[in-house]
């Protein structure tokens, strides 16, 4: 599809946004970080490191030490921090499913350096946010229906050729999910863009992130040392490659070609599928779905839920060509 770089009155650059990819911040009910930023090649396929492990227990890095948790204890915290309790059941039950495998997933891989003693850790950038289900429920919170969920979907995992997939996740895409090539740069056969209705409805669906114009050139200057933006902003950015689900796979930036999960990087924005107007004192990026897009999408799943889909339905349309399976 083609990019239009427009310049008009007070300098207004719009790269040309095809349908977006959601994005998730997995999300508790009060916030919607990004969930998982999966900083290591993904396997296609879905290998082990090493031997399969006990997938009745876990050992996770809660606020820095390693505690040792029930299996589906540990789903019961990570479904309360990632989705909302108030979405559909089927959603939520999917949400589990996801955690539950992404955990398995995990533990199979073996501990990695940033928590060597621990199989997973509770920061949802590395890997999964964590809730203390039996502590939020003393304070009066109900999870009822989390624990249900988790209840109901017990041991179940999803394979991609009888291996637990990185079962990755997000909080809203646009109309498509991005494939996971283009976002991490490794073709996966179970993450693959799929269309993905519902992302709207996301209070982060639509955002704006305005950047001033020395700062701009400041963190640009630091990050991208090949980047030419001494000029006025409606110069700094030149033609873009999107990714079929939308978001900005590449970008001329300064002269240099960066890639799109860099420059959200860089400036904070809840997706890779955005535009750009500048005037002379900065730029502001204006973006599409909440997170990196890959896999389920969680109001994807509550718009499918919400039109009866079962969450079994959910996962196989989010994860292309996955068994259900239990650990």
């Amino acid at each position: 599809m083609r990019r239009l770089f427009m310049v008009g009155l007070g300098l207004v650059l719009i790269l040309y946004l095809m349908p977006a990819v959601w994005s998730l911040g997995g999300m508790g009910a009060e916030r919607a970080p990004e969930t998982l930023a999966v900083p290591e090649a993904v396997p296609a396929g879905g290998e082990s490191a090493q031997a399969p492990a006990d997938h009745t227990k876990v050992t996770v890095e809660i606020d820095g030490k390693p505690t040792e948790l029930p299996l589906e204890a540990y789903v019961e915290g990570v479904v309360a921090a990632e989705i909302s309790s108030d979405f559909p059941i089927e959603a939520i039950r999917a949400q589990a499913v996801a955690a539950r495998t992404y955990a398995v997933y995990k533990i199979d891989r073996g501990r990695p350096d940033a928590h060597p003693d621990a199989d997973l850790c509770d920061d949802f950038h590395h890997c999964a946010a964590y809730r203390n289900v039996a502590v939020e429920t003393a304070s009066g919170n109900d999870l009822s229906r989390v624990q249900q969920a988790v209840k109901d979907t017990e041991g179940e995992i999803l394979t991609y050729e009888n291996a637990p997939i990185a079962a990755v996740f997000h909080c809203a895409s646009g109309p498509r999910t991005e494939a996971a090539g283009d976002v991490w740069g490794e073709d996966i056969p179970y993450l693959q863009s799929a269309v993905s209705p519902g992302g709207s409805a996301c209070g982060e669906y639509e955002k704006s992130v305005t950047v001033d114009a020395d700062e701009f050139r400041k963190k640009v200057k630091e990050t991208f040392p090949s980047a030419d933006v001494s000029g006025a902003p409606n110069t700094w950015f030149k033609a873009s490659e999107r990714t079929e689900a939308g978001g900005i796979r590449t970008v001329k930036l300064g002269g240099a070609t960066v890639e799109g999960t860099a420059v959200r990087e860089l400036f904070g924005l809840n997706s890779t599928n955005f535009t750009i107007t500048t005037t002379a004192d900065g730029i502001t990026f204006h973006t599409i779905g909440y997170g990196h897009g890959v896999g389920l999408s969680q109001y994807g799943a509550k718009y499918m839920a919400e039109q009866g889909q079962s969450y079994q339905e959910i996962l196989s349309h989010y994860y292309k060509d996955t068994v259900l399976a239990h650990v």
